[in-house]
């Protein structure tokens, strides 16, 4: 009820093909180049939003060919619930959700819900525009204009809290670190006794491994406990509380899409801008590994009213 009562738009996201490789070295348990110091994977693609009705339905166009993972928002776009898990469609496919999120002693009522009883809806671009999140676009420039008179460079609050752009391990901005709080990627994490100020505030899941055997590697976080929900960067941010400074509106949006979608460094559009790998032998392999000019998949073609489909 709480979820029904809050949920506003249906985030859906895709994460797109990886094409590019370094071959030759593995850096931080990755193929590289390395998309995120939080997890190993692809670079994410917001595709945009669609409302729920008030009784929690929704019907919309999907595209096809490619994975969708969803996240409802609250009116503020602030992630509630994450999927765990990505699905798709083909051409002409109609799929809901009816199957896996449901009562295994109930069957769904039988009258129509409101987004059945019309048109699907085109999912709504981000008002920035369909692209790949990264730490370079979606955050630095806010820190930029709001923070840096006081936090980077000379400015007075340096010495409690530098936010300066500076080169940190894998060549990330030192500021990604200081804020996702230092992932440990795939061991046990705990929060250091003596913790800087802004250490680890932008709130996201972190990438744990656990045995097999331990029960808490099945636990499922529980909605509106984690992400931009109860992010402390998203509170300093949008609530005034620090010197009363809140950011716009659109600032406020990319931050929040960046927390939910697990604070990724790199987008396509940082990736591509590395150069093809170079080294011995690299000319006598018959696929010759690329970065800046790797391949671009789409799948199963190009996007248009033939390929869509809805669910």
């Amino acid at each position: 009820d709480a979820l029904r009562d809050k949920a506003r738009f249906l985030r859906v996201l895709t994460i797109d093909a990886k094409t590019y490789t370094y071959w030759y070295k593995r850096p931080y348990i990755s193929t590289g180049p390395v998309v995120s110091g939080v997890q190993s994977e692809g670079v994410k693609r917001i595709l945009g939003t669609v409302p729920i009705e008030k009784d929690g339905s929704l019907s919309f166009f999907a595209p096809s060919g490619i994975p969708l993972h969803f996240q409802l928002l609250d009116e503020q776009y602030r992630a509630l619930q994450t999927m765990r898990s990505f699905t798709g469609v083909m051409p002409g496919e109609r799929r809901g959700c009816v199957g896996c999120h449901e009562s295994r002693s109930s069957t769904p009522q039988s009258y129509t819900r409101v987004a059945l009883a019309r048109h699907p809806t085109r999912i709504t671009p981000p008002p920035w525009g369909e692209d790949t999140v990264s730490f370079e676009r979606y955050v630095r420039p806010v820190l930029k204009r709001y923070c840096s008179e006081c936090h980077e460079g000379d400015g007075d609050a340096t010495k409690t809290l530098d936010l300066s752009a500076r080169p940190g391990k894998l060549g990330f901005d030192q500021t990604y670190w200081l804020l996702t709080g230092n992932p440990t990627w795939g061991k046990p994490y705990r929060q250091p006794a003596n913790a800087p100020p802004g250490f680890g505030i932008a709130g996201m899941l972190m990438v744990e491994g656990y045995d097999t055997r331990d029960p808490v590697a099945y636990q499922t976080p529980k909605p509106m406990t984690r992400l931009s929900y109860k992010s402390p960067l998203i509170d300093l941010a949008s609530s005034g509380k620090h010197y009363k400074v809140k950011v716009d509106a659109l600032s406020l949006r990319k931050l929040i899409a960046w927390v939910d979608t697990m604070c990724p460094y790199r987008g396509d559009e940082e990736v591509r801008q590395i150069n093809d790998p170079k080294f011995q032998g690299v000319d006598w392999l018959s696929i010759k590994p690329r970065i800046k000019t790797a391949p671009r998949v789409i799948r199963p073609g190009p996007v248009d009213e033939k390929t869509y489909s809805h669910r």
